[in-house]
This record gives C-alpha cells, structure tokens and sequence, in this order.
C-alpha cells in the first residue's frame, strides 16, 4: 500500500498540505479499495448480526415454547443495548481512533453469539441480544466515517452508500440463510455463523484497517503515523508531502459538555434535529419491517421457500439502491435524491400490501428495496456530510442513535397488527407512513442554509 519514489526523486522537497487538501486531491487508487472492501464486508457481518432475530423468530418460538409474539422482548432488549450503544461508543471512537474500538466492539458481537448458542430461555437470549445490541450498534456510523473521511471530498457520497450497502449483503446471505440452514440445523445453526464471521474478520480489522488521516492529524499533528499514512495512501509513483497539522482546540467543561455544545449548539440544533428526525423515521420502518418475514408467513400463508424469494428479492434490489444512491448524491446533491428516494419507498411499501402474493408483489418489492435500503444509506452519507471531522463518528453515531429512541418500541408493532388482525393492505400502509416522513424530512433540512452542498468544481477532478 504504500508507494516507493522513483529513483530520480530522491532530492524532491516534499510539497507542505492540510490533510483535507491532500485527500480531496487524491485519485481512487489501491488504498481506497482496499477500506472501501473491508468497510463494506464489515458493515455486511453487522447487517448479518443484528438482523438474524428476525430471520429465525417463528423457529425460535416454537422453541422457546412462546407465542411468536412474545419474541418481542427479544427485539426490545436489542433495541434498547442498540440505543445505549450508539450514545455511549462514538465518543470513545473519536478519541481513542475508529479501528481500535471496532476491534472491541467486533469481539463482543462474537461472544455475545457464543452466549447466545447456550440459551435454553427467552430471558437469558434476550439478554445476550441487550449485549450484541450494544457491541453492534455503533458498527455502521463509524464505518461510515472511516470511508467519508477516506474519500475524495467528489467521492464521499459514493463511498459512503457502497460501505452501508454491505448490510445488503449481509441480508442477502441471511436470506441465503434461510433457504439454506435453518431446515437442517434449526436457529442454532443460524447464531453459529453469526459467531464464526466476526471472528474471521478481526485480524482484518487489525492489520488492514487504518485510521483515517484527518482524525490522525486532529487528535495529535505531531504523530509521526501522519506521515506514514500519507505516503500509502497514495499512488506508486506520486511525488512526496508533508503533511501540515493544526493542534484542535482545546475543549472546555470536559469532552462530553463540548460534544453536545457543538452538536446541539445553536449553529447546528435545527440542522441536528432534522437530521435526527429523518433517522428515526428511516429506523422506526426497519426495526417494525423487523416483522416482515413473519407477516408473509403467518398473515399471507407463503412457504419458507417463497419468503426467502421475497426476501432475496427485495435484498437484491437494496443492493443495487445502495450501490447506486451516492452516486446520485455527488451528481445530483441531497436534496433532491433523498426526497424522492424516500417517497418512492413509501410508494413501493403501501403496494406490496395491494398486490401481495401475486406476481406484482415482486414489482413493488424492487421499488421498496432499492429506495428505502438506498434512503437508508443516503441517511448515513448525510450525518456523514453534515458534521466535521473532529466529532464526525459522533454525530453519525447519535443519529442514529435518536433513531434507536424511537425504533425501541416499533418491534411492538409486530405484536399489535398480528393481534388485531389487520390485512396485508393495511398493515404496509401502516409501514410507508414512517418512509414518507423521511422524505419530508429531508425537503425540510436541505432547504435551510448550511445544509451540504454538492460542489460542481469539485466534480470536475473526477
């Protein structure tokens, strides 16, 4: 990864630059490559891990001896470890440096599965899911700072979406999954390899996964890491610099006090506040979508077989949705792709209950895949957009944290709709209200002044 000089070089007087200077001006190359891979690999384990609950409930209350509803405390459990996660770990992300505490988090998601595989009880599962909720919460916003700060200021959007588009993948192999394990070797066989994935990954995350090179040169302008950094992000060949630090400003009132000063500060609380509201409309959806396998099998009476076609379905377009949405965003700007990526989704969601289980389902589902997965990912590359470097895993992380305030109790939706015998119609019309929201959301914070712009000049290095 790192580049030698040409011999005619060796005299050349490194060029002096700021660490955003000297990213923006980079070209893609290997480097880029290589965290993009292993952002996207690591965000897939995590979409793996905190979504398998939902894959296996009907199994796992049959097991449990419980009504499928009953589940719920499981879901809620998780829920609430995510929501005390997402608060309590970006912090220590920023100041401590971002691989360093995936490491920890990683190893406790594969303990918490370990854990997991021993429960003979719904209440010793649902507190290793409080557990595996907490280690894995913070996974994706810090994730998603390490590819934005990596990237080219014209590239933050794209790389960003492609690193949250491995949740996708993750889904798709736990529809794989389904199809595949859960006849043979029950839920167990399920936790098994949500147990083994982690455990592959970390010696990953310890020898490749770097720090970026602006939260290296806010922390400390003196680590003499900087420079190392710098001569393998670039391309073999690339003419030597130095990179010039500024000493942060020294917080006041403590590191906790300065956070919320700057996140909830009057230059940022409404554009906070938006931010937040567009993620907790994009998180209540997912976590009462939780139930989504359970509503096509028990509500619409389809076979296993046939919900994994559904889920593989509607994964395989969230892919694509999250593959594709930066690219919009860095072309077309926030605003008008996350407006209408959400009403879409809306759109798509309310008709899979009109046409389910015909063939124009399958329809409805790419329309709700691609949307609502490449909205989800467009959240992430906005808070990404919105914060500067010095708290940026921060205010990822707290966004969606407020999401988790909210989401905590959409699992209960699962319970109310099967209680009360709503229909397929009514119960995705129920779902398409919170994506709807987002897209109005989003018109709100992009209309005001301060909100990120895309900049044109910038699109003309790419």
């Amino acid at each position: 990864m790192t580049g030698a000089q040409p011999d005619s070089m060796p005299t050349s007087i490194p060029q002096s630059m700021d660490a955003d200077t000297f990213v923006d001006g980079l070209a893609l190359n290997r480097f880029h490559i290589i965290v993009i891979a292993l952002c996207t690999l690591l965000t897939a384990i995590d979409g793996y891990e905190l979504y398998v609950v939902g894959w296996v409930l009907p199994l796992l209350a049959k097991d449990f001896h419980v009504a499928p509803a009953a589940v719920t405390a499981a879901m809620i459990a998780q829920q609430t470890g995510m929501l005390i996660g997402a608060f309590l770990i970006p912090p220590f992300a920023d100041r401590l440096g971002r691989p360093r505490v995936l490491l920890i988090c990683y190893a406790g998601m594969m303990v918490a599965a370990l854990g997991i595989l021993t429960a003979h009880t719904l209440p010793v599962f649902a507190a290793w899911r409080f557990f595996a909720g907490l280690c894995g919460t913070a996974m994706i916003p810090i994730l998603v700072t390490i590819a934005s700060e990596t990237a080219p200021k014209r590239l933050r959007g794209t790389m960003s979406a492609i690193t949250v588009s491995g949740t996708m993948l993750g889904s798709l192999f736990g529809a794989i999954m389904q199809a595949v394990v859960l006849e043979p070797f029950g839920w167990r066989g399920a936790f098994w390899i949500a147990a083994a994935l982690p455990a592959i990954m970390l010696p990953l995350v310890h020898f490749l996964l770097p720090e970026s090179l602006r939260a290296r040169a806010g922390r400390n302008p003196d680590d003499p890491a900087i420079q190392t950094l710098a001569r393998a992000m670039q391309p073999r060949g690339a003419p030597p610099v130095t990179i010039v630090a500024t000493p942060r400003p020294a917080q006041t009132g403590g590191a906790t006090k300065a956070l919320v000063a700057e996140i909830l500060g009057p230059d940022m609380r409404v554009r906070t506040l938006l931010m937040w509201a567009i993620t907790i409309s994009s998180f209540v959806f997912i976590t009462a979508g939780v139930w989504k396998t359970t509503i096509f099998k028990e509500v619409l009476g389809l076979s296993w077989q046939m919900v994994a076609a559904v889920n593989a379905t509607e994964t395989t377009a969230g892919v694509l949705g999250t593959l594709s949405i930066g690219f919009f965003i860095d072309r077309l700007g926030f605003k008008r792709v996350m407006v209408a990526t959400f009403l879409t989704a809306a759109l798509g969601c309310a008709l899979i209950g009109v046409t389910a289980p015909g063939p124009l389902m399958f329809v409805a589902l790419v329309m709700l895949g691609m949307c609502q997965h490449g909205g989800q990912a467009g959240v992430a590359a906005l808070a990404a957009a919105l914060y500067p470097s010095r708290y940026r895993a921060t205010g990822v992380g707290w966004a969606y944290g407020a999401g988790r305030v909210a989401s905590i109790f959409a699992p209960l939706f699962g319970a109310f709709v099967l209680s009360e015998g709503f229909g397929a119609a009514g119960i995705f019309a129920m779902l398409a209200l919170p994506l709807a929201s987002a897209g109005l959301f989003s018109l709100w914070l992009m209309s005001l002044n301060g909100a990120p712009r895309i900049q044109r000049a910038a699109l003309a290095h790419g």
